[in-house]
């Protein structure tokens, strides 16, 4: 039953935050794990799917990744970069915290949001990149898919983070609301089994340094995110997920690039 439960919420995330077709019933009375909570796991989905370019080996490092980054997109509907590109817009260009909610209703994308769009795609190119050229060399193509792995799995946990530690906060009606469900035990139990996958992932020296990092950004992005909004909304849980993206990416390499 318990397992039935956890089922039903894998993939309601899966039709969530993917564009996967699964026929779900969302009016079904049946218990399930808050979906949330297998964010992580839907990141093994998306970064094995999106891997395919790496079947190729006489393809560039360069052209496998500008592949890999945009099948992920494909796969996700781009529902983290809206999120980057509306909360950049609202958190750069409003005043205050309710023209700042405002501007990131608007369906429309500005000069900041575009902007942040093209620098976190050109960042996690020119990084993902780096990331295949440094692992073929040295470990294989197995490698490259476990740190792609690792780099869904881990920038999920960022969001997670801020959904557990800060208010919810919108004006009026908000869609992205209904995506979101207060934690459970057995969702926690869900996201701390994500966390051991990893390990098992890349190590535990890794993932400590992994988890260190994103300890220290979240604490960033909160206090900024109360700062400028009092609390969180769905755009800046987007942008806290490629924001993550990025500095996994980056710890994996060693700081180095």
């Amino acid at each position: 039953m318990l397992l039935d439960q956890d089922w039903q919420g894998f993939k309601r995330s899966l039709a969530t935050y993917t564009r996967i077709p699964l026929n779900i019933d969302w009016d079904s009375p049946k218990k399930h794990t808050p979906s949330v909570c297998f964010l992580p796991w839907v990141g093994v989905i998306v970064a094995m799917l999106s891997a395919w370019p790496l079947l190729f080996s006489g393809w560039s490092p360069e052209f496998q990744a500008l592949l890999m980054i945009v099948s992920a997109v494909l796969l996700t509907g781009a529902f983290h970069e809206d999120g980057l590109m509306d909360a950049a817009d609202g958190l750069v260009g409003g005043w205050t915290a309710e023209q700042r909610l405002t501007i990131m209703k608007d369906s429309r994308v500005g000069s900041y949001g575009v902007l942040a769009g093209i620098f976190c795609f050109a960042i996690k190119w020119w990084l993902l990149s780096q990331w295949i050229t440094k692992s073929l060399w040295q470990d294989g193509i197995l490698f490259v898919l476990l740190g792609w792995i690792t780099v869904h799995v881990c920038a999920r946990w960022l969001p997670l983070g801020i959904m557990t530690f800060l208010d919810y906060v919108s004006l009026g009606h908000s869609k992205a609301k209904s995506m979101i469900s207060d934690f459970t035990l057995r969702g926690y139990a869900w996201i701390a089994l994500s966390m051991l996958f990893v390990i098992v992932l890349i190590g535990v020296n890794a993932w400590f340094s992994v988890a260190l990092m994103l300890v220290v950004t979240g604490v960033c992005v909160a206090l900024y995110l109360v700062r400028r909004i009092n609390g969180y909304n769905g755009d800046t849980l987007g942008a806290s997920e490629q924001l993550a993206e990025l500095l996994v990416l980056f710890t994996l390499l060693g700081w180095q690039a």
